[in-house]
């Protein structure tokens, strides 16, 4: 009887721990996502660098056209745009996080901000993996919506 207690005090354990450990990796994935918005806003290519693999891909899909057009670049293309007497401020409107060995996924509904004036709306979609223990984004997904900005704040949870 007592080894059999033992045995689910410590299966209890490693459970509550594994949680911990799944809250401070979803903080973790959190904090290199608000890190990227930080580096739009600030115009930072040193916070980029830092978030980011340079040589990641970043997809959009413009639905503000018909037919929608889709687009890809790296992140080392966007370096020299950060360089603009344009403001930008891109802000989560909410943040869904899924984690798996060492790769995570954010579906981030978003407002962007050109010079203090709504552009548009959509979900950034981040892909991210553990790097020499950092996260780093390595592709960014996103969608430009004018309308229906209401909904793209629905996240599944």
């Amino acid at each position: 009887m007592k080894s059999s207690l033992v045995i689910l005090l410590l299966l209890n354990s490693i459970n509550c721990f594994s949680q911990e450990t799944n809250r401070s990796e979803v903080t973790s994935v959190q904090t290199v996502v608000n890190q990227f918005f930080e580096s739009l806003e600030k115009q930072d290519t040193v916070l980029l660098k830092k978030v980011a693999f340079m040589e990641g891909q970043i997809w959009t899909m413009n639905n503000t056209v018909s037919p929608a057009r889709h687009r890809m670049r790296f992140f080392k293309d966007d370096l020299k745009s950060l360089k603009s007497k344009n403001t930008y401020l891109e802000t989560a409107k909410s943040m869904d996080i899924k984690i798996h060995e060492g790769m995570a996924m954010a579906w981030v509904p978003y407002e962007f901000r050109l010079n203090g004036e709504f552009s548009h709306c959509g979900v950034d979609v981040f892909t991210l993996i553990k790097n020499e223990g950092d996260w780093k984004i390595i592709n960014l997904s996103y969608t430009i919506d004018k309308e229906g900005c209401e909904e793209v704040n629905i996240t599944s949870n």
